[in-house]
């Protein structure tokens, strides 16, 4: 593991600064400047300068990669961290992503506007998925912490020797935001007091050393305003458990230890867990967020104006509602959802929703005044006629991938 983390750590921080979107290249930004002329944008070098970062992401998790099939190698084939179908699905992103990278440096060839508009929402989802693949898959290291800690008992055998083992993976797994395996049958009243007597323990390679800080604790809400000052993680509570869980694992990874150095965050959770986001509200400087799995209930207590890039991805969305933000781009993808029209409050630039949603829930957007809808039945004249209409408004352009 620690081979591991000495030769990927470099490599994840390197992706993460080149994950920061230069203002030249934001997409909204340059369909303002152009007067929502797509292929205007599209000539003045976006995609080449996206195109070299792409590769540069693909590098990257290249070099990963080889580390990251080393460690699934180690695991045992009865562990729960054995997922030997994680290769399969990061060597597919890779190939897809590589596709994409090559497809970025035919961009600047198209003329119509036909043409243009796919291409910037190609830009719009792809680059945001080269940008956090490599710390995506870097959550299967959490799964072997929590895994591996019972080879540390070495000297101990039976059940008590058992009991102890599982103590100590509860006792890492929680402090690594992990869910610990389940206890088998033998852990039973017998074994507390031995178990309660962990700390006290004197066998090589038992002693815990205390962490050099705790992130934060889950007994207390937060702040329903954005905090503009900085403060140590370590201090904050966190009312949400899985989006704090993921907060305390990207501080740890990313030696991050005040509020406002964190500007991306990158969050997988659970199909079952319910997610809310009040407590992103200490993190005044967070650009990028990108939210995968599990339920996200609401939007509204989100008050970050700092926040421009939000990324849904395989999730369930109770309700998009959200006065306090300004986004300049919502991606939408693989989300079901009863409350779409919710979209319709939400302050974004651009919200561009892929063909993996059921599109026939989308039709009420379609009729709002509130949204400028953009979809591949409109002629390339009524695209660019719309794309103005949005700017010259400040209306949202929602961009379909699904002809409705």
């Amino acid at each position: 593991m620690a081979r591991f983390d000495s030769k990927t750590a470099p490599l994840l921080k390197q992706a993460i600064v080149l994950g920061e979107t230069a203002p030249e290249d934001k997409i909204d930004d340059a369909l303002e400047r152009h007067q929502g002329d797509a292929v205007a944008v599209l000539k003045e070098g976006i995609p080449q300068r996206l195109a070299i970062k792409a590769k540069q992401q693909l590098t990257l998790a290249d070099e990963y990669l080889k580390y990251f099939k080393e460690l699934q190698q180690q695991v045992p084939h009865t562990s729960q961290c054995h997922q030997p179908q994680l290769m399969a699905d990061f060597n597919s992103q890779i190939k897809e992503l590589t596709a994409y990278a090559d497809r970025l440096n035919t961009y600047s060839n198209i003329q119509n506007l036909g043409d243009a508009f796919p291409a910037l929402m190609d830009m719009n989802i792809s680059q945001a998925r080269v940008n956090t693949l490599t710390s995506l898959f870097h959550r299967f290291r959490i799964c072997v912490l929590g895994d591996d800690s019972s080879a540390l008992v070495e000297e101990l055998s039976g059940e008590k020797g058992d009991a102890i083992a599982n103590a100590f993976i509860s006792t890492f797994a929680a402090e690594q935001g992990v869910i610990p395996p389940t206890a088998p049958d033998y852990m039973s009243e017998n074994n507390t007091e031995e178990i309660s007597q962990f700390g006290e323990i004197d066998e090589p390679g038992l002693i815990q050393e205390k962490p050099e800080q705790d992130f934060g604790t889950f007994d207390g809400p937060q702040t329903e305003t954005t905090s503009e000052i900085s403060q140590p993680i370590s201090a904050l509570k966190f009312s949400n458990k899985p989006l704090g869980n993921c907060i305390q694992q990207q501080a740890k990874l990313l030696a991050i230890q005040q509020s406002q150095e964190l500007s991306l965050l990158n969050c997988q959770f659970n199909p079952t867990d319910m997610v809310a986001l009040d407590d992103l509200n200490a993190f005044s400087h967070l650009d990028t967020l990108s939210l995968k799995g599990g339920t996200l209930t609401s939007l509204s207590n989100l008050n970050n104006n700092n926040l421009k890039t939000l990324m849904l991805n395989n999730m369930k969305v109770t309700d998009f509602n959200s006065k306090n933000l300004q986004l300049d781009s919502l991606l939408i993808s693989q989300v079901n959802s009863n409350n779409w029209s919710s979209l319709l409050s939400l302050n974004a630039q651009t919200i561009s929703i892929d063909n993996t949603v059921d599109c026939n829930q989308l039709k009420p957007l379609l009729t709002s005044e509130k949204l400028i809808p953009i979809h591949p039945r409109l002629s390339p004249t009524e695209m660019a006629e719309r794309m103005q209409q949005a700017e010259a408004n400040g209306i949202p352009l929602l961009m379909l991938e699904c002809a409705i």
